[in-house]
């Protein structure tokens, strides 16, 4: 690939603050979200603003979930970000997402939903044609996918996922179709193509291979046509986490995917992506900083992480409610000790060693740094280290749990290994970054 560098922001998440968010609804739904809604135009306007200051990077790519949640009005304030941005002399290259168009859009107000005009599939490439759907080479009208060309030499295939008619979250057989076709023209015309998409290619972790909407359907299928078919770059968002994984086709063709986190919350980073005259691909994690919000005196990354942190630990409360009979029972006894447990308790019961950092930590707090370490990316809770010995405890205790499950969530002849599975997980046993990495292009 020829020399090129671009700033990628994923999952902006714009919410236009006049439509109104507020009262008992709103504050319930935050208690459990990771991203910020009322912050998200103040985020997204300092960021776009540093982004404009850098002058030797002209091209800025941002693969979906542009808006909160389809609302029209909210598409109109980002558009008007993304001229401003334009006017400092950048190049914008947008997709669309599940989040971007909503026949039933609403906001949280008072008790309950309040319904607001909501953006039309069928109308987004006209609302962004001037970023990139205006100067496409080609555009696949079914789902609104893209070939652009980037930079003499570069172009890029932008993968739509989310489409009104069309399979959500996949890449099907009629869409590569028409992307083989789009990805041979390049070849014959000498250039390189780099591609994006809103759904992970590859689970951006190990478990992720688990959650059906983590990453794209028939994920190997689709990296393996990529990569055979030339693509070894991508470039996705979709699941608010720090994370970059290779994978090799049969053939031995590499993908490369770069996986972003939510702009507007926890991680809420941004990348910086160059590649030199020598191939040479460099990846750069940049955070969110101040954004002229009141935050309590947090900084800014303090201020993202908490909202998370509690997140997943009111995400834990809710799972135990509900249930009936001896469910329903269990469940209340769990919700009861999760909130009082301490580590150190759960090693007795359970007959672990704890090391003793560990021991007189509560169940909520370790839940909760685990869970938002993992998004970070650059997990550090590897072989050896507290939290490593103290899961890899539990899961002896459990083991026979464990080899029961396995069998059950095998797919496509692909054996399941949970153990290994979750300490991938938690702990980055690859030989590079999430973060901030370094690799050779062909």
């Amino acid at each position: 690939m020829k020399a090129i560098g671009f700033y990628l922001v994923t999952d902006t998440h714009y919410f236009e603050n006049a439509l109104g968010a507020g009262g008992a609804a709103f504050e319930k739904n935050m208690l459990t979200e990771q991203y910020f809604v009322k912050e998200s135009s103040a985020i997204v306007n300092s960021v776009f603003k540093r982004i404009s200051e850098d002058k030797e990077t002209d091209v800025v790519i941002i693969p979906g979930d542009l808006t909160k949640n389809g609302e029209l009005e909210s598409h109109k304030s980002f558009i008007k970000e993304l001229y401003r941005l334009r006017e400092s002399g950048k190049k914008i290259f947008v997709i669309t997402a599940g989040h971007d168009y909503n026949d039933s859009a609403y906001v949280l107000q008072g008790d309950g939903r309040v319904p607001v005009e909501g953006a039309n599939f069928d109308d987004l490439c006209e609302m962004y044609r001037d970023f990139g759907y205006g100067n496409a080479l080609a555009i696949d009208e079914p789902t609104h996918s893209y070939m652009a060309q980037v930079t003499d030499g570069i172009r890029m295939l932008a993968i739509c996922c989310d489409s009104k008619d069309q399979p959500k979250g996949a890449m099907d057989e009629r869409l590569m179709t028409w992307a083989k076709e789009q990805l041979d023209k390049a070849k014959e015309d000498n250039c390189s193509v780099f591609a994006i998409c809103h759904y992970p290619i590859i689970p951006s972790v190990p478990v992720f291979d688990l959650v059906g909407d983590a990453k794209i359907k028939e994920w190997r299928k689709v990296a393996s046509f990529l990569a055979d078919n030339g693509v070894e770059l991508i470039l996705t968002g979709h699941m608010h986490i720090q994370s970059i994984n290779e994978y090799y086709s049969e053939n031995g063709n590499r993908l490369i995917d770069v996986c972003t986190s939510c702009l507007v919350g926890s991680p809420a980073k941004y990348r910086k992506i160059t590649v030199d005259e020598n191939s040479v691909l460099k990846v750069k994690t940049i955070d969110v900083e101040d954004f002229g919000w009141d935050m309590n005196g947090l900084t800014a990354q303090e201020y993202f992480y908490r909202q998370f942190f509690e997140a997943i630990i009111n995400r834990v409360r809710g799972a135990l409610n509900g249930g009936k009979g001896i469910v329903g029972h269990l469940k209340s006894f769990g919700r009861k000790r999760f909130d009082k447990l301490t580590v150190g308790t759960l090693g007795r019961i359970l007959f672990i060693k704890i090391d003793k950092s560990l021991k007189n930590k509560k169940l909520t707090e370790l839940v909760g740094e685990v869970g938002v370490g993992i998004f970070l990316g650059d997990g550090p809770n590897t072989e050896g280290t507290p939290v490593y010995n103290l899961i890899s405890g539990v899961l002896k205790r459990f083991s026979f749990v464990v080899k029961k499950f396995e069998p059950k969530l095998a797919k496509d002849g692909n054996k399941v290994d949970l153990n290994k599975m979750l300490f991938d997980t938690i702990g980055n046993n690859k030989a590079y970054s999430d973060n901030n990495a370094e690799f050779i292009l062909k």
